[in-house]
């Protein structure tokens, strides 16, 4: 059998009856607690017993003569100092159920708790306007590029759906926050003894769950770009050997032929919001080449926007000659001319693809081809 363990403690700040409690009833069960760190307690095994548990708010800027005495003083009331929490709180307890209680001037009690009130609501504002400012970095970023769905989907990590979770997990503690700061400002008004509130059941469990949520965010952000290595790829044309979301030059324009390519290269990045991107040029004489840019979306509302973003990107490219066809194959057709260059955007489910074509002809007859190759990709 062990004779020491750590273990979990209950979630609690401003309200610190469910910890006495706990430590309480873990001194009943024949475990003395020797130390508190940031979210665990260590204990050894002793003798069970009775005792009366106290957190006291730690004096600011103490010195060692007036700690001193006051230990001295505690001691000759029957309370006994063990360790403090996270240099929060002193932990005492009292072995004697007849000793006088620890705190018997409502006033200085309630001046103690009130300075780590002020403290604790400091450091939430503080919390909230790091948040705030990040998150209007990342809308300034975006809203002020001239292409922001491009941005967005190629920009955002998994840190931007971890981010919208601590914001909902940011709201939810602010809210349990102030429930904590009515309950101390009404045991402070009530004066002593200090009434307890809640479980210590419940507010370990809490504790878990935070515990087990920070850890998975933890685990994501470091793991998840590692499984992401080796996901970027690149490969010569001529030496392709995996499928891709676009037909070559040769393949729409029958003046071409396969042999006719000078060169071509194919590039896939994916990010967290385009499991695959595609850039893929194709190179023929006279400067003729086909440009494909193709993303597959892992969310497949985003689609759209980034189809209407092309299109409106084209419009420009085409000097306003854009016309949108109606083809059963797709969700959107945008086909763009200028000169003897053509300029087509398809949309089709979580696919949008943007082909230039600059002195290669036919592109826009080959829809149906275009349809069965995005088709693999959904």
């Amino acid at each position: 059998m062990k004779d020491k363990k750590r273990m979990l403690m209950p979630e609690t700040s401003l309200e610190t009856g469910t910890m006495e409690s706990w430590l309480e009833e873990m001194f009943a069960k024949g475990w003395q607690l020797e130390e508190c760190g940031f979210r665990f307690a260590r204990f050894r095994r002793t003798e069970p017993t009775q005792v009366r548990c106290r957190l006291m708010p730690m004096p600011k800027n103490e010195s060692l003569d007036i700690r001193r005495e006051r230990e001295e003083l505690f001691n000759e009331m029957g309370w006994e100092y063990l360790t403090n929490k996270v240099d929060q709180y002193d932990i005492y307890i009292c072995r004697d159920p007849h000793a006088p209680e620890l705190e018997t001037d409502p006033v200085a009690a309630a001046w103690a708790r009130d300075r780590m009130l002020r403290k604790e609501r400091r450091n939430l504002i503080l919390t909230w306007l790091a948040l705030v400012a990040v998150i209007m970095l990342v809308i300034s970023r975006i809203v002020r590029s001239e292409t922001p769905v491009e941005t967005l989907i190629r920009s955002v990590g998994i840190s931007a759906p971890l981010s919208m979770l601590m914001l909902v997990w940011a709201v939810w503690e602010t809210a349990a926050f102030l429930r904590r700061v009515r309950f101390l400002r009404r045991q402070m008004d009530a004066g002593l003894p200090r009434s307890r509130a809640g479980s210590w059941r419940g507010e370990r469990r809490r504790a878990g769950l935070i515990l087990g949520a920070t850890i998975l965010m933890d685990i994501l952000v470091i793991g998840y770009p590692l499984s992401q290595l080796g996901t970027s790829w690149g490969a010569d044309l001529e030496e392709l050997d995996r499928p891709i979301p676009c037909l070559m030059g040769w393949q729409v324009d029958e003046t071409l032929t396969q042999a006719d390519r000078t060169s071509g290269v194919c590039l896939m990045n994916p990010t967290f919001l385009t499991p695959g991107h595609y850039d893929v040029w194709d190179y023929y004489p006279g400067e003729r080449k086909l440009i494909n840019q193709g993303d597959v979306l892992l969310l497949s509302f985003l689609a759209e926007p980034l189809y209407r973003e092309w299109q409106e990107r084209i419009r420009d490219y085409a000097e306003g000659n854009v016309i949108e066809l109606d083809d059963p194959g797709f969700d959107g057709v945008s086909l763009g001319r200028r000169g003897e260059d053509t300029f087509l955007v398809l949309w089709q489910g979580r696919v949008v693809l943007y082909v230039g074509a600059f002195g290669v002809t036919g592109v826009e007859k080959h829809l149906d081809e275009y349809a069965d190759v995005l088709a693999q990709f959904q």
